[in-house]
């Protein structure tokens, strides 16, 4: 059975998967996936990093659990399984996916669910449900679309093939991929830097964007209007400003990261 560790590392929610025996998704899992994510909220974390012990993040979902499965138990357990992905994307803080080796099927989905993906070099990449004559149950075709178009997440979907980290990476999917020899420093270098940006501002970000996705463009830009105006208000921006005023654009733009950002 597989494990999600949580960690609060200064404001950064760090949930580790681990794995006994294969890294295989499965209900245990995906229920303390859920309890952990609940903790980041809780803590008020600034950013929350999901990564995974070993050689491989997450290879796709248990199939043996699906012998037999009725209609109806099915249901129950992809809504049990999209609320912990409801759950990672509805958070108003940055979130980073952090995946190697393998991540496929409901790994990919899992991965999805974040703002950004991290991979290392060598991963591999797959939505392979149609291979089981399946679909993928937790989004995956949509999320994909929302990152490569429509065209691209359909031919991922329907081929059910491997594809490389750089692979997804040149087509929006992936942030960022990492040589493995840096990889776990520099992934949590990255979302250690998101926790100690500006939280009021992301949260804007991703607030405009989640409503430019389900309501469409003017809405969004409705909700900007509304929103944007409230960070003027904010210790952080006024002192942003200050600073650059004081140094003047030229050096403040030579290392912007000089603002100590408090979250207010």
């Amino acid at each position: 059975m597989s494990s999600v560790d949580y960690q609060l590392v200064d404001d950064l929610s760090v949930l580790t998967i681990s794995h006994d025996k294969a890294p295989l998704l499965e209900p245990g899992l995906m229920s303390q996936l859920g309890t952990q994510v609940g903790k980041a909220r809780a803590d008020n974390a600034r950013a929350l990093l999901l990564r995974a012990e070993g050689p491989v993040f997450l290879a796709g979902a248990d199939v043996a659990g699906f012998k037999g499965m009725s209609e109806t138990e099915a249901r129950a357990l992809f809504t049990d399984y999209m609320s912990v992905v409801h759950d990672i994307e509805s958070l108003d803080v940055p979130t980073v996916a952090a995946v190697q080796g393998m991540c496929l099927g409901g790994g990919l989905e899992l991965s999805l669910a974040c703002d950004l993906v991290v991979a290392q070099r060598a991963t591999m990449f797959g939505q392979v449900e149609v291979l089981l004559g399946a679909v993928p149950f937790l989004g995956g075709t949509q999320r994909l679309a929302q990152r490569c178009g429509a065209s691209r997440a359909l031919e991922i979907t329907y081929s059910g093939s491997l594809y490389t980290a750089d692979t997804f990476a040149s087509w929006g999917i992936v942030s960022k991929v990492i040589h493995e020899d840096h990889f776990e420093t520099k992934a949590m270098s990255l979302a250690a830097s998101l926790a100690s940006g500006p939280t009021a501002a992301h949260r804007v970000s991703k607030q405009v964007l989640r409503t430019a996705r389900t309501k469409g463009m003017r809405d969004a830009d409705e909700l900007l209007l509304q929103l944007g105006p409230t960070l003027l208000e904010t210790a952080d921006m006024q002192t942003a400003v200050d600073v650059m005023l004081t140094r003047g654009s030229r050096e403040f733009m030579k290392d912007p990261k000089q603002v100590e950002f408090r979250g207010a």
